[in-house]
């Protein structure tokens, strides 16, 4: 559990440099390649916590990097990923699951070529680390905290993709808090404004947003809210996924957030290098079936925290911790 700030400035100040980073360094390092997601650093989510992760381990780390930014089309994400088997690149990370078919194809093509990719469990090679968080747990720790925040007795959750996990999870983390409390999903890619002022105007005060992005539609309706509303109605709280909504927060904004669920990406990455540098490889079992291998991170170790933005959520600060260790189980 901590103030988690650090990451957001420093992501302020990454996001200006160049996209695509080259470090110097000697001919036996390793030579990490970076195939972004649509825009490259500069998203507000994975593009930006990747970039700020690598730095992050440069600074203890002896190894170079540098990242190539796709326009999104299955030609270009290909034409990216044959150029960096070209220029030998070890290991290849991959950032999204837009990438994975193209992955799954590469690996067979070339099976002594190492590939990571973030944030996907459904390429089964063993060549292909798999990096993932335990949205499960992610889940609950935002239904638990919402439950304890909310004073209509209503939430809801947010998305634009279907994620079980997160979405069991979330439900699980409100009905263990409190059992008589109203859960709303709604998983959707348009309207995401009329869907925020609708569940407003049902009642719901408490709103998880679950999309990978930056969404200021939410925001904007929660604010717009907020700023309108009578001195009696209640006030209308978010909370959050870090990275998935990385910088979404301004100054209006902010005092609306309530919490945040923090992936530490960097440990993931550090963690990737690291490997890289001893000529291993993270193989933990995370499918036996499929024969998919990489490594889950969840709140064991930190992987996964909880970011307090609220005063309003430190006088639960005792539960959340108990909740921390309840979701650590699932």
């Amino acid at each position: 559990m901590i103030l988690k700030r650090f990451l957001l400035t420093s992501v302020l100040a990454i996001s200006m440099v160049t996209p695509t980073v080259a470090n110097s360094a000697g001919p036996n390092t390793v030579n990490l390649c970076v195939a972004y997601d649509i825009g490259g650093p500069g998203d507000r989510s994975y593009n930006d916590a990747v970039l700020t992760g690598l730095n992050k381990a440069k600074k203890t780390l002896n190894f170079s990097f540098e990242g190539f930014i796709t326009d999104g089309t299955a030609i270009d994400r290909e034409k990216r990923l044959r150029a960096m088997i070209t220029k030998g690149c070890s290991p290849i990370l991959a950032i999204g699951a837009g990438y994975s078919r193209l992955i799954n194809l590469l690996a067979v093509e070339f099976p002594s070529q190492q590939f990571s990719i973030l944030n996907d469990r459904t390429v089964a090679h063993l060549n292909v680390t798999s990096l993932i968080f335990a949205d499960k747990q992610v889940g609950y720790l935002a239904g638990s905290a919402a439950a304890r925040l909310s004073n209509s007795g209503k939430v809801a959750l947010i998305s634009t993709l279907p994620n079980l996990n997160l979405e069991s999870g979330f439900t699980l983390g409100v009905t263990a808090t409190k059992k008589k409390i109203k859960v709303s999903k709604f998983i959707t890619s348009v309207n995401l404004e009329n869907t925020t002022n609708a569940l407003i105007a049902e009642g719901v005060d408490v709103i998880f947003l679950a999309i990978a992005g930056s969404d200021n539609d939410i925001f904007n309706a929660v604010v717009a809210y907020n700023e309108s509303k009578k001195k009696s109605a209640p006030e209308v709280g978010l909370i959050t996924i870090e990275p998935d909504q990385f910088l979404t927060v301004s100054v209006s904004t902010q005092k609306y957030l309530l919490g945040a669920i923090s992936k530490r990406v960097d440990n993931a990455l550090f963690d990737l290098v690291s490997s890289a540098i001893a000529n291993q490889q993270i193989s933990d079992v995370l499918d036996p079936i499929a024969g998919i291998y990489g490594r889950s991170y969840g709140v064991a170790g930190g992987n996964i925290e909880f970011s307090y933005w609220s005063n309003r959520l430190l006088v639960f600060k005792a539960s959340i911790a108990a909740a921390i260790r309840a979701a650590a189980k699932l």
